[in-house]
């Protein structure tokens, strides 16, 4: 190990590493699990947090969570993955970069209980994820990413437009 990157890793306290990437763990599943109230919202973002993503900008806990059920609402499954964290601590804030695999199924009403169903969509995102430490432990502060790829750009194209459908019925 180069003398730079084993100064910079000793710098590091192993906890904080660990904990945020449990936080990035936690935030996948409060997605794939639909955990949308302003409670387990709070556990993982602070409360002017900012989330910039594909169903638009949303600020502070209640638009994160609405936000984050509409999205939700029009898949019958989701199944998020995070690989490759890059963590940068500074104190108490810290950056991580993550890339996310994003596995996404459509609601089947033809579909039985025994039925194991194939991901509709799949997506491929470079994700940027900032952090704070707070009384309660690390907390998101903001989050955004670039989505690099998708198994299906028509089917993409489709979600997005009942995705903003939702939006726009939900607005007015």
């Amino acid at each position: 190990m180069s003398d730079a990157l084993s100064d910079t890793l000793s710098d590091v306290m192993p906890d904080d590493r660990t904990a945020l990437i449990d936080l990035l763990a936690r935030w996948d599943r409060w997605l794939d699990e639909s955990r949308f109230t302003a409670d387990e919202t709070a556990v993982l973002f602070t409360p002017d947090a900012e989330a910039v993503t594909p169903g638009g900008v949303s600020r502070g806990i209640d638009a994160l969570t609405a936000q984050a059920a509409r999205g939700r609402s029009i898949w019958a499954a989701t199944q998020h993955l995070h690989t490759n964290p890059v963590v940068e601590i500074d104190g108490d804030r810290a950056a991580i970069g993550i890339n996310r695999l994003i596995f996404l199924v459509a609601h089947d009403p033809a579909g039985t209980p025994e039925t194991v169903p194939a991901p509709t969509l799949t997506l491929g995102e470079r994700c940027r994820v900032e952090a704070a430490r707070t009384a309660d432990g690390w907390r998101i502060t903001r989050l955004g990413g670039t989505l690099l790829w998708a198994s299906d750009p028509e089917a993409l194209a489709r979600a997005t437009a009942r995705g903003r459908a939702a939006t726009a019925a939900q607005a007015g």
